[in-house]
């Protein structure tokens, strides 16, 4: 399935821009009120799944009818809210969710604390600066920060007397954490620095790695760059420009509005001194400028080892086998978003007979082998005392691997990890 998804992808980028439907514009979403009440997944997007099916779907590898179902979850943490943006925006922030003491819980501030990607962060990766011009932040649906809270596991201490506290001889599949309820929903968030003014580059990921995959594959390799125009909300599909693009002049390159993208503006001062403090951005961040949602990994509690789907943003969304299965309910600017997803850590396999590869360009391309890594695989090994995620790979270690002696698995969420507080 790899092979083929690189020979699609491969085919893809050498498709006429003239010949591409122009990516689906929405209006300029309103700026959220400073007073914002959380919302959940409405009823109507099969969340949460029934898990049976789910498992089904899984031992059969069934990837349409998996795709399908992530899709609709895509719809639905995407509806809009009655603040006026998507209702994962009315969600707890990683300062809501693992701060000691209490927090409030009925109006709220929307949380945009914006962070540098933990995978962007001191992880031998170079160059740094250019690695960490991402900004991001992590999210929480009420009943994933609630089962953390009640539970106590935004703290070392629980986490480590709940380690030590194993008796002898406890199998290591037995060494974890209670399990989340199915409803529980996590998200990490990345966006793109946007100017308000003129034309922003940005690289898009057709699948066509610069590099060998051992190399890593980050996005300052990619070989094709973009331009957003926040000034038009309708752009004619074959309008190009020319970009210089970390020094490097781009000719004739495919113009997108910025109303393609969920995006918003960076409107005080506090918000462009925060996203300022979290990343190297390329070009000066400065008061109302934007930010542009480029990726975004979703999961979901809705089965033991939790549903995977990795969003990214693309000029040519219609096309390839990650648009495939896009479902009626998705609709409007979430419909320019290209996905994948994972519902095991093995299957179902590559054409190649190894264990399935699932992984975002945004994040994962830019490690060694990234492009062949699986996210399961990954979160698999979060664990308290908390390790290193390094190196990137994929198929699935054993209940009782060696690798979890002494530590205790925290349910496939690193923030556990990595966030608790002293």
């Amino acid at each position: 399935m790899l092979f083929l998804r690189l020979f699609l992808m491969s085919a893809l980028s050498g498709c006429s821009l003239a010949d591409q439907p122009a990516p689906t514009p929405v209006p300029t979403p309103p700026t959220l009120p400073a007073g914002s009440t959380y919302e959940g997944i409405p009823t109507g997007f099969d969340f949460p799944g029934d898990n049976v099916k789910l498992e089904e779907f899984r031992q059969t590898e069934n990837v349409p009818e998996m795709r399908r179902h992530a899709w609709n979850v895509w719809a639905g943490i995407n509806h809009t809210a009655q603040t006026g943006g998507p209702v994962w925006e009315t969600w707890f922030s990683v300062p809501e969710t693992f701060a000691i003491g209490a927090q409030p819980q009925a109006i709220r501030r929307p949380q945009r604390a914006f962070t540098r990607p933990r995978q962007h962060e001191s992880t031998g990766i170079q160059p740094q600066a250019v690695g960490q011009s991402l900004l991001s932040f992590v999210l929480f649906n009420r009943e994933s920060r609630s089962h953390i809270r009640t539970n106590n596991l935004n703290l070392k201490s629980t986490l480590t007397s709940i380690n030590i506290g194993f008796p002898v001889g406890t199998s290591l599949a037995n060494r974890t954490i209670t399990d989340f309820p199915r409803e529980a929903v996590a998200l990490k968030i990345l966006w793109w620095h946007v100017k308000k003014g003129g034309l922003t580059p940005m690289p898009i990921w057709d699948n066509d790695p610069a590099n060998a995959d051992a190399q890593g594959n980050d996005w300052d390799t990619w070989k094709r760059v973009i331009a957003v125009d926040p000034s038009r909300s309708q752009i004619p599909p074959e309008d190009k420009a020319d970009v210089t693009f970390l020094g490097i002049p781009r000719t004739a390159v495919h113009v997108v509005p910025l109303a393609s993208f969920y995006h918003f503006q960076l409107a005080t001062q506090e918000q462009v001194d925060a996203a300022r403090q979290a990343t190297t951005s390329l070009l000066p961040i400065e008061l109302n400028d934007y930010v542009a949602l480029v990726c975004m990994h979703m999961t979901t509690k809705e089965i033991d080892d939790w549903v995977w789907a990795t969003f990214w943003w693309h000029d040519r969304p219609n096309d390839g086998p990650f648009a495939r299965h896009r479902t009626s309910n998705v609709n409007g600017v979430w419909q320019n978003y290209l996905m994948d997803t994972a519902f095991d850590m093995v299957k179902p396999r590559e054409s190649d007979n190894t264990a399935d590869a699932v992984m975002n360009p945004w994040l994962e391309a830019r490690f060694p082998n990234g492009m062949v890594s699986n996210c399961m695989t990954c979160h698999q090994r979060s664990v308290w005392p908390a390790q290193g995620f390094l190196p990137v790979t994929r198929g699935g270690l054993q209940a009782d691997d060696p690798y979890f002696q002494n530590r205790t698995k925290v349910d496939f969420l690193w923030s556990l990890a990595y966030e608790s507080q002293p």
